[in-house]
C-alpha cells in the first residue's frame, strides 16, 4: 500500500492504493480503474471535503497523480537529460522537467510515450474556490490525453487564467525617455552669437 494523491477535473483525491510489484506509472498505463482506500476528496469549487472508506476511480478521469512507491529495477535505468515544460491539464497549470535519453529530444520523447508522462521537480497551480494554490511535487505523472497544451518553458512571464501580468513591458529601443528633467533649448538673452539677419527687401 502506498499513499495516493491525485488531481481530477473537479477535486483533489487522497487515500491509499495497492500498488503491487510494479511502478505507479506502469499501473496507470495498464489499469483502467484504481481502487483507493480511505479516500478523501476535496472539491475545487468550494473546498468541501468528503471522506469514503473505499472508492473506485476511472483512471482516465485523473489529470495527474503524485509519484510514489518503488522506482523500478535500478539496473534498467538509463542516463537521461531533461527539459522544462509547461502543460495545461484540465484546471491545472503544470510545470516540470521531462526526461529523455541522451540521443533524443525530451519533449519529443514525451509525445511518443504512453499516455502517462512523469515529470520531476513539478509545480501544480490551480484554484480552490477563489484561492490560488501551488503544490510542489518531486515526481508528478501527468495524463497527456487530457492535456490541452505542452510546450517548452520560455523565459517570459506566464499569466495564469486567474492572474494579471504585472511585469511592465520593456520600452522599445527607439522609445523616448520622458522621465528626465526638461531642458530649455532656447538660448539665454544676450547669448545669441549668430550674425544679424538682413532686412528683407520691400517689393
Amino acid at each position: 500500500m502506498i499513499d495516493f494523491e491525485a488531481y481530477s477535473g473537479d477535486c483533489r483525491l487522497r487515500g491509499r492504493l495497492a500498488l503491487g510489484e510494479g511502478r505507479l506509472t506502469d499501473l496507470l498505463n495498464t489499469t483502467p480503474e484504481l481502487h483507493v482506500l480511505d479516500a478523501r476528496l476535496e472539491s475545487l469549487a468550494d473546498g468541501r471535503v468528503v471522506e469514503v472508506p473505499e472508492l473506485t476511480v476511472d483512471r482516465d478521469e485523473l489529470c495527474a497523480v503524485a509519484g510514489g512507491g518503488p522506482r523500478g529495477d535500478a539496473s534498467r535505468r538509463l542516463h537521461t537529460h531533461s527539459a522544462r515544460v509547461v502543460m495545461e491539464v484540465g484546471p491545472y497549470h503544470v510545470e516540470g522537467a521531462v526526461h529523455g535519453t541522451p540521443a533524443s529530444d525530451p519533449l519529443g520523447a514525451a509525445l511518443r510515450r504512453m499516455a502517462w508522462v512523469p515529470l520531476t521537480d513539478a509545480t501544480v497551480r490551480y484554484l480552490v474556490g477563489r484561492d490560488p494554490v501551488c503544490d510542489e511535487i518531486p515526481t508528478l505523472i501527468v495524463n497527456r490525453d487530457l492535456a490541452t497544451s505542452l510546450r517548452p518553458v520560455e523565459e517570459t512571464v506566464v499569466a495564469l487564467p486567474w492572474e494579471e501580468a504585472t511585469r511592465p513591458h520593456p520600452a522599445p529601443s527607439r522609445a523616448l525617455d520622458l522621465t528626465g528633467t526638461l531642458r530649455d533649448e532656447e538660448p539665454a538673452d544676450g547669448d545669441d552669437t549668430s550674425p544679424p539677419r538682413a532686412t528683407d527687401p520691400i517689393l
